[in-house]
């Protein structure tokens, strides 16, 4: 389908002729592509202003993988409701599943502007001669098309194209109180705080900067946390998602509305608060504890959705191949591991086209028991039976390993329900007391998230989503390797070109790997009480140019603010949004809401 809608829309440019200048399409997409076609009308050369019209074939029958398609599809087309120079077309004959969920994403599609278009086989023949035309490239093809229009008789494009020449009607901002909107200069931005000096003037930092990563270096009693949160939340209110992880109990409260206005907040922090509140779907996450909302690694995904899929099918049996290897101690080049993996693969094979939901308890019976069949090789059997007993210890060991609880999915942590602008996934560590237990889990986490944005950029959108690391020293320290550094790292210096920002917050700078400060273009100094940490933090800041003499005297909310280059500017930070009281919550309480919030 992708090549026969290119060649569709190769042929539509040229037969608008010298109308055709303004217009576009992507290049090719790859193997596994989330859309099949876009094409593009330039508005405007200075502010790189476009029209888009996305194109996703969806002939999927199984619901998940329709579905997951579905939701993909609207992500990377951009489309929202308030963006009607996005669009987005699904071409499919079949109905939708009539599943709840299908329901909720279809009836979001729809309000945001999407339309369900069907194909029949004129349309095909039609766009597969054009194909064959477009790649022989005849003389006079160009004078052909323009004098012929073909395009006009498929269907599915006069559908989709027929306002190809009328202008979508521009974007109306809501109304702002406060007199600096959220966007500079034409430039989709956020307020980070008022210079001290200087007529209070706000600072802003763009949005798209963010994908440049922030680091954050205040002791206890800066504001910090508060600087955290109203980061997070002024991202949320230009839909851009979180994941946030709360070593201390700190950041639970993201979805809490103050019971009283707070005494520093501006004017127009009312509004902003109800709208983010309104439009946000703050969600606490309890990896390690049942009684709240747990997160799990789950190796083996829905084999049920890429059934009908030979390539996608075997694509997903590797994957689970290779989260399992390592656990069952067969990533070595022996000739007993390359066996091992001969007889899992083969296993794991049989046992994703089973009806039924695949567990990694369901796998490790199997493989107990491997019945005849499943596997030629020689005493398969046998090495099944280690492989099982393998796979149970690991289960026993790491209860997060194929435990119950929700498995963990960057895109579920990242994806707004229906109505919502922004998700905040707030992951509350309080079941995972050992710093190494907590190494580990970010490590899987972290490792998950590469691959996920790689799968899914932000393309144009200024951020794709942020990923909020507090106390980060704990996870990527300086002079020593933990579980999760290497991680940690790459995702620092990677993941900017897919679109996802880092923030990390430490209240011991000296204490942080050195390669985070040099990835980090937006960094802001608290207050500081240590004198090792008070020299790191002037040594950073003399490496970017700029001195911050006073970081002790420093007052809470107070911070100097370094944005992409820019020298340092003190500025006082705004109060956050969401409430946040004196004393964090106790960690039963942080449960007892993550459950509710299940519920």
């Amino acid at each position: 389908m992708p090549a026969l809608l290119s060649a569709g829309l190769a042929a539509r440019i040229v037969e608008l002729g010298e109308g055709g200048r303004a217009f576009g399409q992507d290049p090719p997409p790859s193997a596994k592509p989330v859309l099949h076609a876009r094409l593009r009308r330039n508005l405007d050369d200075v502010t790189e202003d476009a029209a888009h019209w996305a194109f996703r074939a969806i002939a999927a029958e199984h619901p998940i993988a329709a579905l997951t398609r579905l939701r993909k599809a609207c992500v990377a087309a951009g489309l929202t409701s308030d963006a009607p120079k996005r669009r987005l077309f699904i071409l499919r004959n079949d109905e939708w599943s009539g599943g709840k969920r299908t329901r909720e994403a279809v009836t979001a599609f729809e309000q945001a502007g999407g339309r369900r278009l069907s194909v029949d086989e004129a349309d095909l023949r039609i766009l597969a001669a054009l194909r064959d035309l477009l790649a022989e490239d005849p003389p006079n093809l160009q004078a052909w098309l323009v004098d012929r229009r073909p395009t006009q008789d498929v269907k599915v494009l006069a559908e989709a194209l027929g306002d190809v020449w009328s202008d979508p009607e521009p974007r109306v901002p809501a109304p702002e109180p406060r007199p600096e909107a959220p966007v500079a200069d034409g430039v989709p931005s956020l307020v980070v705080g008022r210079a001290v000096e200087g007529g209070d003037a706000p600072v802003r930092v763009a949005l798209e900067a963010l994908r440049r990563h922030t680091a954050i270096f205040a002791g206890s009693g800066s504001g910090k946390t508060v600087l955290i949160r109203r980061l997070v939340e002024e991202c949320a209110l230009q839909g851009v998602s979180a994941i946030v992880l709360d070593p201390n109990n700190d950041l639970a409260r993201l979805g809490e509305a103050w019971p009283e206005p707070p005494a520093y907040w501006e004017e127009g922090d009312a509004e902003r608060a109800a709208r983010y509140l309104e439009g946000t779907d703050v969600v606490i996450w309890t990896p390690g504890r049942a009684a709240g909302r747990p997160l799990t690694f789950q190796p083996l995904p829905d084999f049920a959705g890429v059934a009908g899929d030979p390539d996608e099918y075997a694509e997903a049996v590797e994957s689970a191949v290779a989260a399992i290897v390592p656990r069952v101690k067969l990533d070595a080049r022996t000739t007993r591991a390359q066996l091992g993996q001969a007889v899992l693969r083969e296993t794991v094979r049989h046992y994703g086209r089973r009806p039924g939901t695949a567990t990694l308890k369901g796998l490790a019976d199997l493989l107990a028991e491997l019945p005849e069949g499943v596997s030629e090789l020689g005493n398969a059997q046998r090495i099944a039976a280690d492989l099982a007993e393998a796979l149970r210890a690991a289960m026993v060991n790491d209860p997060l390993f194929g435990g119950q609880g929700t498995p963990v999915d960057p895109g579920v942590l990242l994806t707004p329900p229906p109505g919502k602008r922004a998700r905040i996934s707030v992951i509350s560590l309080v079941g995972l007391p050992g710093d190494e237990q907590r190494q580990g889990f970010v490590n899987r986490l972290q490792m998950a998230l590469f691959a996920w944005i790689k799968r899914n950029p932000a393309g144009e959108r200024p951020l794709g989503g942020l990923f909020v690391m507090d106390e980060a020293q704990t996870f990527a320290p300086s002079g020593s390797m933990t579980a999760c550094t290497r991680s940690t790292l790459a995702l620092a210096s990677q993941a900017r070109k897919y679109g996802l920002g880092l923030v990390f917050a430490t209240q011991a700078p000296k204490g942080l790997h050195n390669r985070i400060p040099g990835n980090a273009a937006t960094q802001f100094f608290g207050m500081l009480n240590s004198p090792i940490q008070i020299e790191a933090a002037k040594e950073m800041a003399r490496a970017k140019g700029s001195g911050v003499g006073d970081i002790a005297q420093l007052r809470t909310g107070q911070f100097y603010a370094a944005v992409e280059g820019a020298p340092f500017v003190k500025v006082r930070a705004p109060m956050c949004l969401s409430r946040h009281p004196r004393s964090p919550l106790a960690s039963e309480e942080v449960i007892a809401r993550a459950a509710r919030n299940a519920g």
